[in-house]
């Protein structure tokens, strides 16, 4: 690894198409196309292909399909299909189908998932229901024999396995992991092993490593050993999926594989420079993708630090220890900015964790792939199913013993822009320190540059409104809740209604770990069943809420709260707390019970209709559409 290589055609010409991406998203990265009529739409005839293995999805399975006609006509888009039967089609197969069309919903909290810039940046721009599907071609054969692959492997795990490691090891074998239970997956991403769920590079190494050793035993030449490893390996990532950890490693593989059989020089550097620049090719909006980020950051990591840290490992087994922790560290080092942005939580054992889970996910995929292979093979069959099973049983033990321990994982506030480019900077100057040159000014004037912007950037008070008061209306069917940031900067959240790791990710997305006030527009459960869960991810500094008997849950959620300092009041109509004005939501003056409903003044901004409504001195400045994040205009 030299300085050089960032100087050369092929480095420079991903930096140059990355940045035109980044500057004219709308010329690379077009929006889908859209359908030719105004969506809700019922009885629509579609054909297309469906464009990924069907996921099971609440009453049916769900699928990405590529059309090729709609109502008859030719017309190329992307749906997301939810059926209630798949009738046998697959990944690849052409179907036809009566669908209802209607638009993808979009965030149901502010910082929540958009469901539908998450599938417009796939190519997808409405979604359809449908009771079942009509097989109207089959894939080619290759995808066939590759489907056929991943349903055998799958029904092994299931006949082999208890349920929860069946799953685990779909996830580690083939990137399946949409059946393991929901608490053991938040336990993986409280290990920081969430990435040993998602097929990758070493899944798409062994396949090479092991086919390309048993052609070579078995007397076939080196050229094509190399070509039977990558036609097979190129099998198992379409049985796999096509994901982006694959697809990058794959191609990574192919680089580097097919050089060497031209004895040609590539290094692992250019193999991963070739593969971003191919896939963003073939796909430009993959740039604004999490994993297209996470996967080639960690690869990046990985590439550079372990071709300049490799040499300074001692020998024996505390070299082992010691490339482990370095492989561990030089994999996680770029994903913590990301990892803060998109999930607002960070591992602060993942270090270790991985040192041991690792390798042990790598002796669960063989395991796996050996129980894929024989599972025809009655006796060996039984032999490996209870060995795997008791295998799997200790990786997942090890995985929430990890994740048992106290601090193991930390929520945290989003990162502002100039913190996470000083990471990056640090973070380039440690993977480069031994070609810099310890002793090197650029090494330290690199590091203190990057500390220096992430001081700025951490330091950086949080953007204050335009006007005294702005924010977001939002909620679901039952609840209408609302996220205010005053001109001082402080947050506050009115009716706590919803999933408390929805509100809580709405107050990491804002940058702060913490709020002001919460605020009730009524004593009713609908109002603030997701308080106890909020207060358990950030910190909340006041309560406000009406007089009135108070139900025992919000009762048990007050007193947990005061018992760690926070400050509970209750105020009548014309009262005020700070910035925090009370009053009478659409009643007459006069106290009636639990039933009455307050209107919260914050800053000049008046939320009311149970927090559905914001008005500005007066005058309406959002209606809340419920699941949906509606902005209040600014003053």
């Amino acid at each position: 690894m030299l300085l050089s290589y960032y100087r050369r055609p092929l480095f420079l010409l991903l930096l140059a198409y990355a940045g035109a991406i980044l500057l004219f998203p709308g010329f690379f990265a077009a929006p889908p196309e859209p359908v030719p009529f105004p969506l809700p739409r019922s009885g629509v005839l579609v054909e297309g292909r469906i464009a990924a293995y069907p996921a099971a999805a609440r009453g049916g399975v769900r699928f990405p399909l590529q059309t090729t006609s709609l109502y008859g006509r030719q017309h190329k888009t992307g749906l997301m299909i939810y059926a209630e039967n798949a009738g046998g089609a697959s990944y690849g197969d052409r179907v036809a189908f009566l669908a209802d069309l209607q638009s993808p919903p979009g965030a149901a909290a502010p910082g929540a998932l958009d469901w539908a810039d998450y599938l417009a940046r796939r190519g997808i721009i409405a979604q359809g229901r449908t009771r079942g599907v009509e097989l109207a071609g089959k894939a080619n054969p290759f995808i066939r024999l590759a489907r056929g692959f991943r349903a055998a492997t799958l029904r092994a795990f299931e006949a082999g396995l208890p349920p929860e490691s069946a799953a685990v090891l779909a996830g580690v074998v083939l990137g399946e992991k949409r059946s393991v239970p929901a608490e053991l997956k938040a336990a993986f991403q409280d290990s920081g092993a969430m990435h040993l769920l998602v097929a990758s590079g070493s899944n798409v190494g062994f396949v090479v490593a092991v086919v390309y050793f048993l052609c070579s035993r078995f007397g076939l030449k080196r050229r094509y050993a190399g070509l039977a490893a990558l036609l097979l390996a190129g099998f198992y990532v379409t049985a796999a999926g096509l994901d982006a950890p694959l697809v990058r490693a794959y191609l990574m593989f192919s680089a580097g594989l097919l050089a060497w059989l031209l004895r040609r020089e590539a290094g692992a550097f250019h193999a991963l420079t070739a593969a971003a620049l191919l896939i963003l090719l073939a796909s430009p909006a993959s740039l604004f993708d999490a994993g297209f980020q996470m996967s080639f950051l960690a690869a990046y990591g990985l590439t550079v630090g372990g071709a300049l840290w490799g040499r300074y490992l001692p020998r024996g087994l505390a070299g082992k220890a010691a490339g482990l922790l370095l492989v561990s560290f030089l994999a996680q080092l770029g994903l913590y900015p990301l990892l803060a942005v998109y999930f607002h939580k960070v591992s602060l054992v993942s270090l270790l964790s991985n040192m041991l889970l690792v390798p042990a996910a790598g002796v669960a995929m063989a395991l796996g792939f050996l129980l894929a292979v024989f599972h025809k093979a009655g006796f060996v069959f039984a032999l490996l199913a209870p060995v795997t099973a008791a295998f799997t049983k200790f990786f997942i033990g090890a995985v929430k013993f990890f994740a048992a321990l106290p601090y193991a994982s930390v929520t945290v506030p989003e990162p502002s822009g100039w913190f996470v480019a000083g990471f990056f900077a640090v973070a380039f100057a440690l993977l480069h320190a031994p070609l810099l040159g310890f002793g090197s000014f650029r090494l330290y004037a690199a590091a203190a540059a990057g500390l220096l912007v992430m001081t700025a950037g951490w330091l950086r008070p949080a953007k204050a409104p335009a006007c005294d008061a702005e924010g977001e209306l939002f909620g679901d069917a039952n609840t209408s809740s609302a996220l205010v940031r005053t001109s001082s900067g402080g947050l506050y959240l009115l009716n706590p209604g919803i999933s408390g790791r929805r509100l809580a990710d709405a107050v990491l997305d804002r940058g702060s770990g913490a709020l002001e006030g919460v605020l009730l527009t009524s004593l009713e459960e609908k109002n603030y069943s997701g308080l106890a869960e909020l207060a358990g991810l950030v910190k909340i500094k006041g309560v406000l809420l009406p007089y009135g008997p108070v139900p025992g849950g919000l009762r048990a959620a007050l007193a947990r709260l005061e018992a760690e300092g926070t400050a509970v009041k209750r105020l009548w109509p014309g009262e005020a707390e700070g910035p925090v004005r009370c009053g009478w939501d659409g009643y007459a003056p006069g106290y009636s019970g639990a039933g009455d409903r307050f209107s919260w003044e914050i800053g000049g901004l008046t939320l009311d209709r149970g927090g559905g409504r914001a008005l500005r001195r007066g005058k309406p400045a959002a209606e809340g559409v419920k699941g949906a994040v509606v902005p209040i205009d600014g003053g």
